[in-house]
């Protein structure tokens, strides 16, 4: 099988491409292809003639989105449905990532793949228009939707750090950190979240939406709480309301998504337990 990654030095990407490592693999970053150019995209495409496509590709600097809108629905958007287009000129499945973050945040008991989606900002709003373009040109496709990725860090120049790093830079240098003890939402590890997108595309699952987390919900609080616990790291953390950091974009209190069509992942504690006992 003959697939192509898109993003690919990023955090999810390199790890896609180590689990697919037994296929044939076209690994395409920003250097390769800009994929808000559909011309380029389609010849791209057309010349390499994939089985699947994966776009781990994303613009999801969330505040950043309120500033660059334009940007933010070009490379979440509107790229969502030139890929989709190229897909389905070349007969390949088309995977792609989406956020928790399309749900308003108000069901405490969490969203399914059936929830009707409301965005409650710029980046929300980007990233759901990228699941209507996905669905508008293309019937052959996996919409993952997921949450809180971390894992090793991405190759990408520039990159976003994931909060698991953020957090070990910041114990560093502070005696006391304040962390927001609201916004809950799923952990999920990239290495179990690459695995999972495997197993959807090797077994021909139904065509549609999956949500992919690894079990298990927590707040920011909480969530530093676990890595500071399992790194045995001596910082004082003090629990503060989302007040306390204004933030441009508005963030969901309540985005745990619920898997209702796969086998459950192992519980975010754990995976983030074997993570941090790497070594990079």
């Amino acid at each position: 099988m003959k697939i192509l990654i898109i993003g690919s030095k990023g955090m999810l990407g390199h790890d896609l491409a180590r689990v697919f490592s037994g296929h044939e693999l076209v690994l395409w970053d920003k250097d390769e292809i800009d994929i808000t150019y559909e011309d380029q995209v389609l010849r791209k495409v057309k010349e390499e003639k994939p089985d699947v496509i994966i776009n781990s590709a994303a613009y999801n600097d969330v505040d950043g989105c309120e500033e660059h809108f334009e940007l933010a629905n070009k490379v979440n958007g509107y790229a969502v449905g030139y890929l989709a287009k190229a897909a389905k000129e070349v007969g390949a499945v088309l995977v792609h990532y989406s956020t928790d973050y399309v749900f308003e945040g108000i069901k405490k008991e969490g969203y399914k793949e059936d929830d009707q989606p409301n965005p409650q900002s710029k980046y929300a709003e980007s990233k759901y228009l990228g699941e209507q373009e996905l669905s508008k040109n293309t019937d052959r496709f996996y919409l993952i939707r997921t949450s809180r990725l971390f894992g090793q860090p991405a190759m990408a120049v520039g990159a976003k750090k994931s909060f698991v790093d953020k957090m070990l830079e910041l114990s560093k240098n502070r005696d006391t950190l304040e962390v927001v003890d609201e916004e809950y939402s799923n952990p999920t590890y990239t290495p179990d979240l690459a695995k999972q997108t495997k197993y959807i595309i090797e077994n021909k699952l139904s065509f549609g939406i999956y949500h992919v987390i690894n079990e298990g919900a927590c707040t920011w609080y909480e969530f530093t709480q676990e890595i500071f616990k399992i790194k045995s790291i001596d910082v004082k953390l003090v629990s503060v309301s989302s007040d306390r950091f204004p933030r441009p974009a508005k963030r969901p209190k309540y985005s745990v998504l619920v898997n209702t069509k796969l086998e459950p992942m192992r519980d975010w504690k754990e995976a983030l337990q074997e993570y941090l006992k790497l070594e990079f």
